[in-house]
């Protein structure tokens, strides 16, 4: 005998999630690919190469430049107070994904 598959509120809540994630990630890769796009259009009407240093035809130039983002040093101003300087754009951020 079969027996039923319980549903409760934590599966609901952990489905939501990965929904969202889903979601998210397709927007993050979309705008990201798009700008390659607009890389490769603006190369092509200046008679240039374009991004082609990463990956075949510069596929993975996109991937490239995010974690070279995620790299760089974060410079705080001398008179900046450090939580606030950080969580700005956080909040803005949240704010327009929201």
């Amino acid at each position: 005998m079969i027996m039923p598959v319980m549903h409760s509120e934590w599966v609901d809540c952990i489905m939501l999630s990965l929904r969202i994630l889903g979601a998210f990630m397709i927007l993050l890769l979309s705008a990201a690919y798009l700008t390659y796009v607009e890389r490769k259009m603006i190369a092509a009407i200046q008679l240039r190469r374009g991004p082609n240093r990463v990956g075949i035809f510069g596929l993975l130039q996109p991937i490239a430049d995010g974690l070279k983002l995620l790299h760089k040093e974060t410079i705080f101003p001398f008179g900046a107070k450090r939580g606030l300087f950080i969580a700005a754009p956080l909040i803005t951020f949240a704010m327009s994904f929201t």
